[in-house]
C-alpha cells in the first residue's frame, strides 16, 4: 500500500452506517518544516515562521555521540536500581506476578482523584496509574498502592523546574511544569520506571516569541524508583534543537507509547503538535559549560507528523509555509515491524522507524511515512473538505495487520461529510487508502463517541465508550459482547485502554471515571 502512489486512486467507500455530521473546530498549526506529507520545504504553516525548524542539520551537534543503533538492545534497568522489584520482569511471557481474575482499583485501595487518565505496566510488571494531580504505584503483592505528587518530584504546577535558558531571551530562573490540568499520560518503560507527560500551554507561533513560561509548559517527566522508595525524576523537554533550540511546537502529551520488543526502550510522545521520539536510556545532563541543546539531541529528536493542507491552500500543497493542519495525536500504536502508527485532529499515517535520531525529523514523503492519509486521500474518514477535523481518538492494529481507526466527539461538531453514510465511528483501510467504515451502534455499543480501541490476539477490537463502558467485538464474525459498571468496570466513562501483551493471558489495563481494571478474562 502507497498512499504516495494512490493519491490519483478514486475514493471508494464501503459504507456500514451512517453516523452524523458535525461542525468545524480548527486550529492553525505551525512548525518549521519537520516533514509532512509533501516535500521538504517548511510543512505546518498556520502561522508562517520563514526558517528551517529542528530537523534542520545541526552542524555537528552531537559531538561524535552515535546516534545508530537500537537503543540498549533490551538491556533491562540501564542500571537503574528497581526498588526490590525482580529484573526478571524483562523476560516476557508466561502468566506474570499478577491475579489471573479480573480485578478493580479504586478508592479502597489507595486511588484518592479521580479521573484516572492512564494505566500501565513496567517491565518488571509494576503497576502504574496517573490521575491528573498524582501518579500511584502497585508492585505485585500490594494491597494499596503509594501515591506520589509534586511533593514526591513531579513536575506540576507547584513544583517547577527552574531554567536558566541559552537560548532563545537567555532568562534566568524560568519554571517549567505542568499547567493547571495536570498529568494526561503514563506509560510504563523499564524496570521501575514510567514516563509522565502534562499539559501545557497552547503554543501561538511556537517559537522563542512565545513566553518563556508558555514555551516550558508541559513536556514530560522520565521517572525511576529508587531502592528506598522515592522517586528520582527527570523532566525532558520536548524543543527543536537543530536551530538553536528556537522552536517549542510540542507542549501538550496526550500520548505515550513505548516499544519493549521491536526497537527496545524507545518512546515516543503523541503531542498537540507531532510525535516525538526518545532514547530514554543515553539521557545525560549538559556538562558545565556546555550548550543545552547537544546533550539533547543525544536522546531526542522532535518531531514528525503526517498533515493536510487547509481547504487546498496552495502554498501549503506546493510544499511551503502555509495553512496546514496537524497534531493532537491521541492515538499511537507500534507496528510489528516497528514503525509507528499516530492518529489525530486533522489526519493519520505511520512513521517508518530510523535508528538515527538526527534522520528523524529530517524526512518527508515517503522517506518519512509508509503510509499518510490526508493530502491526495480521505484523512482516514471522508471530509467535506481536506483540512476539517476528523477527530482521531485511536489506532489499533488487528490480527491480521489491518489498521482500525476510531473517532471521537473530542472538539465537538465535526464536518459535515459529502456522501450519505460515511460518518464518524470506525474505519479501516482495505488497501490503496480505501476505507471501510462501521458504525459503533453496528460494532455493539449505545454511543457514537469511541473513546479509544485496542486490538485483541485473538482478533476481537476493544471499544471503550466514553459514557457507556466497553465493546468486544469481532469484525469477521459480528460477534459481540458489551461490559459496564458492575461486571468489571469501576464505572461506564473509559478515559484510556492498553494491553499488556508481554503476559499470558495479556492484561487489558482500563482507565475510568472513578478507577482502574485490570482484565485477564475477557468476555466470549
Amino acid at each position: 500500500m502507497d498512499p504516495f502512489v494512490a493519491r490519483s486512486v478514486p475514493r471508494v467507500v464501503a459504507t456500514v452506517a451512517l453516523l452524523g455530521g458535525l461542525a468545524v473546530a480548527a486550529l492553525l498549526g505551525s512548525c518549521s518544516g519537520s516533514g509532512g506529507t509533501k516535500g521538504a520545504g517548511g510543512d505546518d504553516g498556520g502561522v508562517t515562521i520563514n526558517q528551517a525548524d529542528g530537523g534542520s542539520p545541526d552542524g555537528g551537534a552531537d559531538a561524535g555521540t552515535p546516534d545508530a543503533g537500537t537503543p540498549d538492545a533490551g538491556a533491562p534497568d540501564a542500571g537503574t536500581p528497581d526498588a526490590g522489584t525482580p529484573d526478571g520482569g524483562t523476560s516476557f511471557g508466561g502468566p506474570g506476578p499478577w491475579p489471573l481474575e479480573n480485578r478493580t482499583y479504586g478508592a479502597a485501595e489507595g486511588l484518592q482523584e479521580s479521573p484516572v487518565v492512564a494505566a500501565s505496566t513496567d517491565e518488571a510488571q509494576n503497576l502504574w496509574v496517573a490521575t491528573p494531580q498524582a501518579v500511584y504505584l502497585l508492585k505485585p503483592g500490594d494491597a494499596k498502592f503509594t501515591r506520589f505528587s509534586s511533593k514526591d518530584g513531579l513536575h506540576l504546577a507547584d513544583h517547577p523546574k527552574l531554567y536558566d535558558e541559552d537560548y532563545c531571551g537567555g532568562e534566568k530562573g524560568v519554571p517549567g511544569a505542568a499547567n493547571g490540568d495536570g498529568i494526561s499520560a503514563l506509560v510504563g518503560g523499564a524496570a521501575g520506571e514510567v514516563f509522565v507527560g502534562y499539559h501545557g500551554n497552547t503554543a501561538v507561533k511556537g517559537d522563542c516569541s512565545d513566553s518563556a513560561v508558555d514555551r516550558h509548559s508541559g513536556q514530560l517527566d522520565r521517572v525511576r524508583l529508587k531502592p528506598d522508595g522515592t522517586l528520582e525524576v527527570t523532566r525532558f523537554q520536548m524543543v527543536s534543537t537543530g536551530m538553536g533550540m528556537m522552536f517549542w511546537h510540542n507542549r501538550t502529551v496526550y500520548r505515550l507509547a513505548y516499544d519493549h520488543v521491536v526497537h527496545p526502550h524507545t518512546l515516543y510522545a503523541g503531542t498537540d503538535h507531532g510525535v516525538d521520539m526518545f532514547f530514554p536510556d543515553r539521557y545525560r545532563d549538559p556538562s558545565p559549560g556546555e550548550w543545552t541543546g547537544f546533550s539533547i539531541q543525544e536522546w531526542m529528536s522532535d518531531h514528525l507528523h503526517v498533515q493536510v493542507c487547509f481547504h487546498g491552500d496552495t502554498t501549503c500543497e506546493a510544499g511551503g509555509e502555509g495553512n496546514a493542519r496537524m497534531g493532537d495525536w491521541r492515538g499511537l500504536t507500534i507496528d510489528p515491524d516497528g514503525d509507528l502508527w499516530h492518529a489525530g485532529r486533522w489526519s493519520a499515517g505511520k512513521i517508518r522507524w530510523v535508528a538515527d535520531l538526527k534522520q528523524w525529523n529530517m524526512r518527508s514523503g515517503a522517506q518519512a511515512y509508509a503510509v499518510a492519509y490526508g493530502n491526495g486521500s480521505d484523512p482516514v474518514f471522508p471530509v467535506s473538505q481536506i483540512g476539517d477535523v476528523v477527530s482521531l481518538s485511536g489506532v489499533a492494529l488487528a490480527k491480521d495487520g489491518t489498521p482500525w481507526f476510531a473517532s471521537s466527539f473530542f472538539y465537538g461538531a465535526v464536518p459535515s461529510v459529502p456522501s450519505p453514510g460515511s460518518g464518524r465511528g470506525l474505519a479501516h483501510d482495505t488497501g490503496n487508502a480505501r476505507f471501510t467504515y462501521v458504525s459503533p451502534s453496528a460494532a455493539g455499543m449505545s454511543e457514537q463517541d469511541v473513546q479509544d480501541l485496542a486490538a485483541l490476539p485473538d482478533g476481537r477490537l476493544v471499544l471503550a465508550g466514553a459514557h457507556t463502558g466497553l465493546v468486544f467485538w469481532d469484525p469477521v464474525t459480528g460477534a459481540k459482547s458489551a461490559l459496564r459498571a458492575g461486571q468489571g468496570l469501576p464505572d461506564d466513562a473509559v478515559q484510556q485502554l492498553s494491553l499488556d501483551t508481554r503476559v499470558d493471558p495479556p492484561a487489558l489495563y482500563v482507565a475510568t471515571g472513578s478507577g482502574v481494571a485490570v482484565l485477564r478474562q475477557l468476555p466470549k
